[in-house]
């Protein structure tokens, strides 16, 4: 990040935001030195033209490898949000150094009986990189909030969104279970909150999207947002899965293996039954299309079969062996921690009893009640998924 807090020998910080007049910036520049809070370096404020008034680490300095290009959007976005904190009649630091950590977070902010450390992260980083930084905060028993550029969101029409590996990594989940993306446009003073994610392919979900002016929005609502019903109904996920199955047949690796595979088994992909690609809570944990890993558990667990039980265990078994194939790939997600596959594979089994698909032995056990019918043709498949989703819609996207 740009560095805008440095400190004289005295050990007074120096801040140039909120941004003053240049002139005020050279008196407070004549006034002696500056010094890293970091690395004590010796710095120099940078008062120029074209480029927002920093420090800059001398050169050669090793300390400056730490410092990623800021644009004036990163800039002003910071800024930005510094500032709609203290509206708030909060007291947030700008760009706080916390030593035991090495960490300079955005903002950093006391409430609550909280402390959080704010990123707003427009540059592409590694989930690695992300994952760390996150572990370090809680560490410290820092909470951390990390708000996506809004410029990334990218919007494929009403409820649906385009979302990048990257994206996703700023997936979080409320204490009453409300998967939410966080993002602010500083262009526009918009914040953006994308909840309700219901993955339908790799990139691909339908979502609520709310869009909020920063005076109507509160931070309580960054940390804690209100959790809505959802807005999108079977007419969208039917259409987006239809669409996804026209497309399996000429994508990569997943759509040649599972196309192959669902061909030995003397299946069509456009013949299978609607149990098959469903929406389910915690469905994005994992990247494989839902169409294709609950193709897949249909096909280990209960494809042809008249009668049987099916556990949780063994379930996850087969699910851990297609993972190892490269045949399913989970999402990273570092700010949720108990992330684990088995609860969408759980979720998925109890929407099965309730779809009246298995009954229910206990929470981990399942009955198979009857064998699942293939459509003959099209025009039969079509009759069968109509009933479906009018007798089920409730169950689905309630």
């Amino acid at each position: 990040m740009v560095l805008l807090t440095a400190i004289r020998k005295d050990g007074t910080l120096v801040h140039l935001l909120p941004r003053r007049p240049k002139e005020l910036l050279k008196r407070e520049k004549g006034k002696g030195e500056f010094f890293c809070p970091e690395c004590k370096e010796k710095v120099i404020m940078k008062i120029g033209t074209k480029k927002m008034e920093h420090f800059a680490h001398e050169k050669g300095s090793v300390c400056a490898e730490s410092y990623e290009r800021e644009t004036d959007y990163h800039i002003n976005g910071k800024l930005q949000l510094y500032q709609w904190l203290e509206k708030q009649q909060f007291a947030p630091q700008l760009e706080p150094y916390y030593s035991s950590i090495r960490q300079r977070p955005d903002i950093g902010v006391s409430c609550f009986d909280k402390n959080f450390a704010i990123e707003f992260q427009c540059a592409v980083i590694p989930s690695e990189l992300m994952g760390k930084r996150t572990n370090q905060y809680r560490s410290k028993e820092i909470v951390p909030i990390w708000i996506l550029g809004g410029k990334n969101i990218k919007r494929k029409g009403k409820g649906k969104v385009s979302l990048s590996s990257f994206d996703y990594l700023f997936l979080t989940k409320s204490s009453s279970g409300l998967w939410y993306l966080p993002a602010y446009c500083p262009s526009s003073n918009f914040f953006i909150l994308l909840s309700n994610i219901s993955p339908v392919t790799t990139k691909n979900a339908l979502c609520d999207l709310s869009i909020f002016s920063h005076q109507c929005f509160l931070f309580q609502h960054l940390i804690a947002p209100v959790k809505r019903n959802i807005t999108y109904n079977s007419s969208a996920w039917r259409h987006e899965i239809g669409a996804q199955k026209s497309n399996l047949l000429v994508q990569g690796y997943y759509s040649s293996h599972f196309i192959k595979e669902l061909y030995l088994r003397g299946m069509n992909i456009s013949l299978l039954p609607s149990i098959i690609g469903l929406p389910v809570p915690n469905a994005p944990f994992i990247e494989t299309p839902p169409l294709i890993w609950q193709a897949y558990l249909f096909m280990d667990h209960i494809y042809k079969k008249k009668e049987g039980i099916i556990t949780l265990g063994e379930v996850y078994r087969s699910f851990v062996q297609r993972i190892n194939k490269g045949q399913i790939k989970l999402r990273s997600l570092p700010l949720v921690p108990e992330c684990t596959p088995a609860r969408p594979l759980s979720e998925y089994l109890h929407l099965l009893v309730r779809l009246k698909v298995l009954e229910g032995v206990n929470f981990n056990t399942f009955k198979i009640r009857k064998e699942v019918q293939i459509p003959e043709h099209y025009i039969k498949q079509q009759e069968q998924e109509d009933d479906f989703y009018h007798q089920f819609e409730h169950e689905l996207f309630k």
